[in-house]
């Protein structure tokens, strides 16, 4: 065999042997972080398929965003987002744990009465001088200088309170407020002697863990209608 063919061998040899191994060779396995982005686009694609609000949770950012079909509507600062658990005296708590990226829903919220439909109790055609002008209420018999009585708020009216909770099907609950919540050693110390002293009664308190968000007044409120049954919260990792 010449030097030639010889060396033709010996390279396709070599080629053969790196094939195999490249062959042999197993797939790389997937970064988490990946993991985690290609989970919590599987979330929010769910979530924008129909029509509907939902929010997103930021944690690390700390921003809350009211989105539709993925699209942000209107994004809400926070102050601070805090974890809140009970401790009680003579045992220890035992919180349902927290993972991400996750999906929580709300099952019980504030918003739940916000639109609530309240019957008249006289169905009368509708007319236009009517809804123009309302009638002012009458003054009390037998005091004619007395002013008539303010009219009733309407329920759009209502004031919108800056600190309510929400309940959640993971086991927590969501509290949105404006100020943080005082969690020093005495108020601890206090509310566990407190439930002590209801549980000898008989009582069996509950004390859910909290989820604690911290915005401006003015978005708490404009949160407020969106924490109803049903609503769903993709938190991201």
């Amino acid at each position: 065999m010449s030097i030639s063919s010889r060396f033709i061998v010996a390279v396709a040899l070599t080629l053969a042997a790196a094939g195999g191994a490249l062959a042999a060779t197993p797939a790389a396995t997937p970064e988490p972080s990946a993991l985690l982005r290609l989970r919590t686009a599987e979330f929010e694609t769910a979530l924008a398929r129909e029509p509907k609000i939902y929010l997103v949770l930021d944690p690390r950012a700390r921003h809350l965003d009211i989105k539709s079909r993925a699209m942000v509507l209107e994004r809400v600062e926070l102050d601070a987002l805090l974890l809140l658990e009970f401790e009680p005296l003579f045992s220890r708590a035992e919180s349902p744990e927290l993972s991400a990226p996750t999906l929580w829903k709300v099952t019980q919220g504030p918003g739940d009465t916000d639109r609530e439909t309240i019957a008249p109790v006289e169905l009368r055609p509708y007319s236009e001088e009517e809804e123009k002008v309302e009638p002012a209420a009458p003054a009390p018999a037998g005091n004619a200088g007395a002013t008539a009585a303010p009219a009733k708020k309407k329920p759009d009216e209502t004031a919108i309170p800056t600190s309510y909770r929400a309940t959640l099907d993971n086991g927590w609950q969501l509290y949105v407020t404006t100020e943080p919540p005082q969690s020093t050693f005495f108020r601890r110390f206090a509310a566990s002697v407190h439930d002590g002293w209801q549980r000898l009664r008989g009582a069996e308190p509950q004390h859910p863990p909290l989820i604690t968000l911290v915005a401006r007044p003015a978005a708490v409120q404009r949160l407020h209608h969106l924490f109803r049954s049903g609503t769903e919260i993709l938190v991201l990792p």
